[in-house]
């Protein structure tokens, strides 16, 4: 009974996604032009979308036929930044990020995700990570009670997905890729720095969530986050370690596939929003060797603030 609630769950998950994603490609400011200033002007904004988008994924999740039987007590996350209630034994959390990529969406409609995770109370003060999704517009990945992370398209079913236990092998006859968040201005000085440390690499300027979960299914070759994330930040990288993926920290640590989960459930319901460190994810150790290297270089280059988001602007112009 257990592994089927959670099932339902994922599958809950699931369709609230699909229809957030339908709200997301269709909403007002998509189809409304603004008229400003003598120009015209997209209607949306990021902040009002991410809104919009948790309202929309809790109106949908409520509406699925086994939402009584969940007994889903509240919603946190992005959207909800608050202190998780007290669980009673079967009650369960829902943690959400309705919009993960919000700016690469108002500026390309592109490059963002659906996240969503369900935590069950197993017991009195026992509570675990039960279920998982990240949707985009083409796939969506999941995670059920710790199995290994199964992928599928996002407008199908269940039954359509695959189990992913191995990467996409690491094709030695193209060039090594990575995905690191740096397109916005208080992040280029960091990026820039790593770039030059790896001159035979492709760069992806977008990280986290949309993208991470591809190190597996695609042909990323790496990717890294370079702040601390919160936990609805992470499955992407939560969904890797259950694979033969290369998951550590930007010293060039391992944590193991255990190691990150561990680390994943210990902090996930804390007060601290911010509480999962810097990460690398890789296809290979060689791979995970090389952006730990380059990440080592690119930080002494840089000096104090590399990664911070906090870069002196005016000192990178002149």
């Amino acid at each position: 009974m257990a592994d089927e609630l959670a099932r339902i769950g994922a599958s809950a998950l699931r369709q609230a996604a699909m229809r957030t994603l339908r709200h997301l490609e269709t909403s007002g400011g998509w189809k409304r032009l603004l008229l400003a200033e003598g120009e015209l002007h997209l209607g949306d904004d990021p902040i009002q979308a991410d809104e919009e988008a948790q309202v929309e994924f809790g109106r949908a999740f409520s509406r699925h036929p086994a939402y009584r039987d969940l007994r889903v007590i509240d919603i946190i996350g992005e959207e909800r930044l608050k202190p998780p209630p007290e669980l009673n034994p079967g009650e369960r959390l829902l943690v959400l990020d309705p919009l993960d990529g919000s700016t690469q969406w108002a500026m390309i409609r592109a490059g963002y995700c659906v996240a969503a995770m369900l935590f069950i109370a197993r017991s009195a003060g026992r509570i675990q990570l039960e279920s998982a999704i990240i949707a985009n517009q083409t796939h969506t990945f999941t995670l059920i009670n710790g199995k290994p992370m199964t992928f599928g398209p996002t407008y199908g079913t269940s039954s359509e997905d695959a189990y992913l236990l191995s990467c996409q092998p690491d094709n030695g006859m193209v060039v090594p890729s990575i995905a690191f968040t740096g397109y916005k201005p208080k992040d280029r000085g960091s990026v820039l720095s790593l770039v030059h440390e790896l001159p035979q690499w492709s760069f992806l300027t977008i990280g986290g969530n949309p993208v991470t979960p591809y190190v597996v299914a695609g042909g990323l070759t790496a990717a890294v986050t370079i702040r601390e994330q919160a936990p609805w930040d992470a499955i992407g990288i939560l969904m890797c370690s259950k694979t033969d993926a290369v998951v550590g920290t930007l010293n060039g640590t391992v944590l193991g596939h255990r190691g990150f989960e561990e680390l994943f459930n210990k902090v996930a319901l804390t007060r601290n929003t911010r509480s999962i460190p810097p990460m690398i994810v890789a296809k290979t150790e060689r791979r995970f060797k090389e952006v730990a290297t380059a990440l080592a270089k690119a930080r002494d280059s840089f000096g104090e603030g590399f990664g911070s988001g906090m870069e002196d602007l005016g000192q990178m112009s002149e």
